[in-house]
């Protein structure tokens, strides 16, 4: 019964690897829809900021206009560049968030040096 014993053997480890490749393959579709997931929120914020910038040229082009003072301490300009150093900020960390995901590795895949990659 050799020849069955490595029959049997050779089914295993063919499942084995193909297992192992869906397995990465899974792995990478995911990764990559949280990457693109990420980059759709930069570039919602961005989008948010570029309105906002909009807004505040046309307040300081009306004032301009209207030969009025433009102070720093007005509510809607105070307002606004506290609004896009947030915005801004969250689209650091999204750009971080992308870093990181770009970063991992497949679950029981080694890296370089050999010990496993932390996962997560």
């Amino acid at each position: 019964m050799p020849l069955m014993d490595d029959f049997r053997k050779k089914i295993e480890d063919g499942l084995k690897t193909l297992k192992e490749t869906a397995e990465g393959i899974v792995f990478n579709v995911e990764k990559q829809a949280g990457i693109a997931r990420r980059k759709m929120d930069v570039m919602r914020i961005q989008r948010k900021v570029e309105k906002l910038y909009a807004e505040v040229g046309e307040y300081v082009y009306g004032e301009f206009m209207m030969e009025r003072q433009i102070a720093m301490e007005t509510p809607f300009l105070k307002d606004s560049m506290a609004a896009i150093s947030e915005m801004k900020a969250q689209m650091r960390e999204r750009e971080e968030e992308i870093e990181k995901v770009r970063r991992m590795q497949s679950p029981g895949r080694e890296d370089r040096s050999g010990r496993e990659e932390e996962k997560g």
